[in-house]
């Protein structure tokens, strides 16, 4: 186990005055049986008052709204985390993982999903866990990190024909191909010691149990990883939704710290 310190600092700049800032913001971690939340703080600038809810995944919400107008919204998560309690969560009922079985918005399968499945040979004795770390390894291998090739709106079929992509497409594609064997397969949004932003991967269930996998890096999630929230794609783990009164365009500037005590 070991107890990892994080700062989450997230600043969107408008060009103009906006108001009327209705935002939800999904960036605490979760308790859960791999990890235990010691403490959080939360700001918020400008300064507004916030409800916290948990949505439909289990994943903490809070939203807000800024009703005067402003130039900069600032949110800056803090606090500790023990984590590597253990190397899995437990898993709902088989019966309850459907929405993790099947393709979803950024998940579903095309041609060159479809043809690179089938130029992958698994031993018939291969568990679904063990089909799982080796399709890991094997996407680890077979396509390459590049920043700036792909949007937060490109698909798992749109990245496997790129062969390249970041954090969100390995996600995407690890659990397109985990679906296509109805494997149930869920997206996660988190941190990680020496990544300086947020970090996506991939739980898989196996036994009733969920793993997680990081194709990103080739190695399986442990104690050096902090959890944020999971669903079925990079949808359902949006940081930050927002709208507002105002013809501003925004910059946005992301900053992730996350060291062991």
């Amino acid at each position: 186990m070991k107890t990892l310190h994080f700062t989450y600092e997230m600043l969107f700049t408008f060009s103009e005055p906006v108001c009327k800032h209705r935002f939800t913001l999904k960036c605490i971690p979760v308790r859960n049986e791999c990890q235990d939340v010691a403490e959080t703080g939360l700001i918020i600038e400008p300064a507004v008052s916030c409800t916290e809810t948990t949505d439909s995944f289990g994943n903490k919400e809070v939203y807000g709204v800024i009703e005067e107008p402003h130039e900069q919204f600032l949110v800056k998560v803090t606090g500790s985390v023990i984590t590597g309690i253990r190397d899995y969560e437990d898993a709902l009922p088989a019966y309850r993982l459907g929405m993790y079985r099947y393709p979803s918005d950024y998940t579903g399968p095309g041609s060159c999903l479809k043809e690179y499945m089938a130029s992958l040979s698994f031993e018939d004795t291969m568990s679904a866990y063990d089909r799982g770390v080796f399709l890991m390894h094997k996407l680890h291998q077979d396509l390459s990190y590049e920043k700036g090739v792909t949007t937060f709106q490109t698909t798992a079929e749109e990245a496997m024909k790129l062969k390249k992509g970041v954090c969100q497409d390995y996600a995407h594609i690890l659990i397109a191909l985990l679906r296509m064997m109805r494997i149930p397969a869920r997206y996660v949004v988190g941190m990680m010691i020496g990544e300086g932003f947020s970090h996506a991967w991939v739980e898989m269930e196996a036994d009733g149990r969920w793993y997680g996998l990081d194709p990103t890096n080739d190695v399986l999630v442990g104690e050096n990883y902090i959890k944020i929230s999971h669903g079925r794609d990079y949808n359902d783990c949006i940081v930050n939704k927002g709208v507002f009164t105002g013809m501003a365009s925004q910059k946005q500037d992301i900053s992730v710290i996350v060291c062991e005590q």
